[in-house]
């Protein structure tokens, strides 16, 4: 008898963002990145895993966790990215958690001058708590992690080594080489896989 295998997949938002910005720009002058087709991760990941773990058990997709963090004050520079996150938390799938970014007293590297800098607080441990808390619940046999943090990596270990749950990294090649060693496998975005993931409006 087929054993179903429930799969859930973990974005770290800015984590993995900047990195597709690093690895996909536009070939002008200005280097712009290409934008990531949000939607699509989900469809797009759950379709190269039958690679990597056979085709004898299926697998369900259970839903993708985004964690995020934003600039809480009124009028910052994130206010479109604000609603675009909450757009993509009303898309079937997913749920978007968002942390507001905090002060942190520093001063201007150019003339010492005391300045508050923003920093994010907070979206590293909630993602090592979901990753734990789907694992010791058994709401997921296949968790994808979308980060190159290497604090997620004695998590990674635990859970794989202690709770029996197998995690692929979701990455590019350059870059979270740490991580993704540590997982049972990788996903990586380069090339045709990474394609798919492009708006069309970029393609233009």
């Amino acid at each position: 008898m087929k054993t179903m295998r429930n799969v859930k997949i973990f974005v770290d938002y800015w984590n993995f963002q900047l990195r597709w910005n690093d690895n996909n720009k536009t070939t002008e002058l200005a280097q712009r990145p290409i934008k990531l087709a949000w939607e699509r991760l989900p469809t797009v990941l759950m379709g190269e895993l039958p690679s990597i773990f056979g085709t004898s058990d299926p697998i369900s997709f259970k839903g993708i966790y985004v964690f995020a963090s934003v600039d809480p004050r009124p009028g910052s520079r994130d206010e479109g990215l604000k609603r675009y996150l909450n757009y993509l938390n009303q898309q079937t799938g997913f749920q978007v958690r968002v942390k507001d970014r905090k002060a942190k007293a520093d001063s201007c590297p150019h003339c010492s001058t005391a300045i508050d800098r923003m920093v994010e607080k907070g979206v590293d441990a909630a993602i090592v708590t979901a990753l734990y808390e789907g694992a010791i619940n058994n709401s997921y046999d296949i968790a994808l992690l979308l980060s190159n943090d290497t604090d997620h990596i004695p998590a990674v270990q635990t859970i794989q080594d202690r709770l029996n749950k197998q995690i692929v990294h979701v990455g590019f090649k350059r870059g979270g080489a740490e991580v993704r060693q540590a997982t049972w496998s990788h996903i990586l975005l380069d090339g045709p896989i990474g394609g798919r993931l492009i708006t069309p409006a970029s393609n233009s």
